[in-house]
C-alpha cells in the first residue's frame, strides 16, 4: 500500500497497473479501452500477482505473448520505483506476467499496518459521492423474518464497506407505511381481537389476514375485545398497529447493531407531492400509456418489460407509481450519485422495470448508477434437520429469536458467509459450537490468541515489546527483515491483500468475501504460530515476529470491524 500526498493510499494491485500500463505504452503499445487483470496468483509457487496483459495484447496484435511479455518485462525492469516493489518478473505458462514481491516491499507493508492502525484498508476511490444503500424495508406488518435478517446484515456491512472505500453513505430504510398491506393489518387484529355481536364484515378471507402471536399480542394491547362494533375505527387500528410494529422493529435493528441514518415513509411520498412529481415526468416522456379503463407504464418495445399498471381503472395507484416516486425522489430531488436496493429475489422483475424507468427518464447513466442486489430465501437447519416453527411460541422462528438462539457475531458471520443471490442453509448447530468447526469462532480465536500473545510479551518485558513499542522497535535497524520464514512471508502477503479487498468489495459488492478472507488469515496465521516461535532467545527476530502478530491483530479487527463483529481481546 502506498501513502500519497493527500494521504490517500494505493494498493499494491493499483500500483502493478500502472507500472504495466506505463511499460506496456513504452514499448508502442495503445493501451486505450485495453482491459486486462492483475489478480493474486492461484499457486504461491509462481509467484504472488499474475496478469494476462501479454495474452491480451497479443490477441490485438497478432503477435507471440511471450514476446509480448518479454517487451513489456523490459519496460518494467527500468522502472526504479517498481523494482523497490518487486523482486522479480517472470513470463509464465499461456504468456502470463508473474510477480514476486520484494522483502523489503513485504516490510514496508508491516511497517504501513502498524503505523495505520484501524485505518489500514481504508482507500479513496469513492471521493465523498453520495451513495444511497437501502435495505430490509419490510413492511411494518409484522416482526423482521430471517430473510430481512440475510440482506440487513448485508446492506450493514456494505455499508461499511463503501464508507471504508471514500464514499459518502445513506443508509436508509424505505417504510412501506401507506396501502394495501397496512388495511390489512387492521383488519388482521380485529380480527385477533374476536369483537363479538354487532353488524360489520372483515373484508378479507382469513387466509389473507396476517397470523401469528404478534397480531393477538396487538390485539391485546389495543384492548380490541373491549370495543363495540359500531366503535371499530380500522383505519386508526392499522396506524396505530403499524407504528407499534415499525417501533419494534427500530428497537430489533438497533439490538442487531444495523444502523440508518434515514427511515423514509411511503406517506411522506403523498404529502410531498411526489407521486404528482414523478407521474407528471412520466407523462412528458411519454412513458404512459390509457387502456381499458386503467394507466399502464409503455416502454420502449425493446426494453423487453411487459407493460405494467401504474393506476388501476378504480383510480388507485399500483405499488409501482409509489415506487417509482420514491426513486425519482433518490435520483432527482436528493441527487445521489448512485443508488444500491437490496431487495428479496422474488423483486427481480420489478427492479429490472424500475431501472429501465429511470434510464428513460435520463436519470441512470454511466457516470449515476442505479444498482440492485438480490437476496434469497434462508433454510434453518439444526442437527441436520430443517427447522420451521419455533419451540417457544410455536410460530415461525423470528430474526430476533434466531439472535438470541445462536448470538450475534454468529448471525452476523453465518448470514454474510453465502453469496445473498443463493440459497442459504443456516447451520443453527455449527452456529453455536465453541471450536475452531465454527469459522467465526475461529477468526475471534485468532484475534483473541493475538491479543494473548502480545499481553504475554508485554508482561514479561521483552525489551521494547510493549504494544506500542513493537512498532518502533521492529523499523529500527530493519528489523522486519528477518521475517524470511515461509509462513511469515505467506502470513504478511495475506494482510496486505485487505485494501485490495476493500476496493473489490466496493466495486462489485461481494460482501461474503469478508468472512472468506478472515478465515483466511486465521487459517495462515495458525500456520505461523504453528512454525514460528514468536517469543524466544533471538530478541530481533523476536521483536519482528511481535510486529507481524500485531499487524495479524490490527487487520483481523478492521476485517470483523467491518463485518460488524466483535473482535474479543480474549476467549
Amino acid at each position: 500500500m502506498f501513502t500519497k500526498g493527500s494521504g490517500e493510499v494505493a494498493t499494491t494491485k493499483q500500483f502493478l497497473i500502472k507500472s504495466i500500463i506505463a511499460a506496456s505504452q513504452n514499448a508502442g503499445f495503445h493501451m486505450e479501452k485495453i482491459n486486462f487483470t492483475v489478480e493474486p496468483a492461484s499457486n504461491i509457487q509462481y509467484g504472488d500477482y499474475a496478469s494476462n496483459i501479454a495474452m491480451v495484447l497479443a490477441a490485438i496484435g497478432k503477435k507471440s505473448p511471450h514476446a509480448v511479455a518479454e517487451n513489456i518485462i523490459t519496460g518494467l525492469e527500468t522502472n526504479k520505483r517498481f523494482n523497490a516493489v518487486v523482486k522479480s518478473v517472470k513470463v509464465a505458462g499461456p504468456g502470463f506476467i508473474n510477480f514476486s514481491l520484494s522483502p523489503e516491499y513485504l516490510a514496508k507493508q508491516i511497517k504501513n499496518i502498524l503505523s495505520a492502525k484501524n485505518n489500514y484498508g481504508r482507500i479513496d476511490i469513492g471521493h465523498k459521492q453520495n451513495v444511497q444503500v437501502e435495505f430490509i424495508s419490510a413492511n411494518p406488518t409484522g416482526p423482521p423474518t430471517l430473510g430481512n435478517g440475510r440482506g440487513g446484515f448485508l446492506g450493514d456491512a456494505l455499508s461499511n464497506v463503501l464508507d471504508f472505500a471514500g464514499y459518502k453513505i445513506t443508509r436508509e430504510y424505505y417504510v412501506n407505511d401507506a396501502g394495501e398491506q397496512i388495511k390489512k393489518l387492521g383488519w388482521s387484529v380485529i380480527a385477533a381481537g374476536k369483537v363479538s355481536g354487532g353488524d360489520y364484515k372483515i373484508p378479507y378471507p382469513p387466509e389473507e389476514l396476517y397470523p401469528g402471536g404478534y397480531v393477538q399480542e396487538l390485539a391485546y394491547k389495543l384492548q380490541i375485545s373491549k370495543f363495540k362494533p359500531e366503535e371499530l375505527n380500522p383505519e386508526a387500528i392499522s396506524r396505530t398497529a403499524s407504528k407499534m410494529i415499525l417501533e419494534d422493529i427500530k428497537r430489533i435493528t438497533k439490538k442487531l447493531k444495523i444502523r440508518f441514518d434515514v427511515w423514509f415513509s411511503e406517506k411522506s411520498l403523498h404529502r410531498q407531492g411526489l407521486i404528482k412529481e414523478a407521474y407528471e415526468a412520466l407523462q412528458k416522456k411519454h412513458l404512459i400509456e390509457k387502456k381499458e379503463g386503467a394507466q399502464w407504464l409503455r416502454l420502449k418495445e425493446n426494453d423487453n418489460i411487459n407493460e405494467r399498471v401504474l393506476i388501476k381503472s378504480n383510480g388507485e395507484p399500483t405499488y409501482l407509481l409509489p415506487d417509482i416516486a420514491y426513486h425519482w425522489d433518490k435520483f432527482k430531488r436528493r441527487r445521489f450519485d448512485k443508488v444500491i436496493d437490496i431487495v428479496g429475489a422474488d423483486h427481480h422483475a420489478h427492479m429490472f422495470t424500475l431501472n429501465r424507468v429511470f434510464a428513460s427518464l435520463g436519470l441512470v447513466s454511466s457516470s449515476r448508477k442505479f444498482d440492485f442486489i438480490l437476496v434469497q430465501l434462508v433454510r434453518l437447519m439444526e442437527n441436520g434437520q430443517e427447522v420451521r416453527m419455533s419451540k417457544r411460541t410455536g410460530t415461525f422462528i423470528t430474526l430476533e429469536e434466531l439472535v438470541d438462539t445462536v448470538g450475534l457475531d454468529a448471525a452476523r458471520f453465518f448470514f454474510l458467509m453465502r453469496e445473498p443471490n443463493s440459497h442459504m442453509d443456516f447451520d443453527m448447530t455449527l452456529a453455536r459450537e465453541q471450536s475452531d468447526k465454527n469459522p467465526v469462532y475461529y477468526v475471534q480465536y485468532a484475534h483473541a490468541r493475538c491479543a494473548s500473545i502480545l499481553a504475554k510479551a508485554s508482561s514479561a518485558g521483552s525489551g521494547q515489546a510493549k504494544q506500542e513499542g513493537i512498532v518502533e522497535g521492529s523499523a529500527r535497524n530493519n528489523l522486519l527483515l528477518k521475517l524470511a520464514h515461509p509462513s511469515e512471508t505467506q502470513l504478511i502477503k495475506k494482510l496486505i491483500i485487505l485494501p485490495e479487498l476493500v476496493e473489490d468489495i466496493a466495486s462489485k459488492y461481494e460482501v461474503s468475501r469478508l468472512p472468506v478472507y478472515a478465515t483466511d488469515v486465521a487459517t495462515v496465521f495458525s500456520a505461523f504460530y504453528r512454525d514460528c516461535q514468536v517469543i524466544g532467545e533471538d530478541k530481533d527476530l523476536t521483536l519482528a515476529r511481535l510486529a507481524l502478530v500485531r499487524a495479524t491483530k490490527i487487520v483481523l479487527a478492521n476485517t470483523m470491524r467491518l463485518m460488524g463483529i466483535h473482535a474479543p481481546e480474549r476467549m
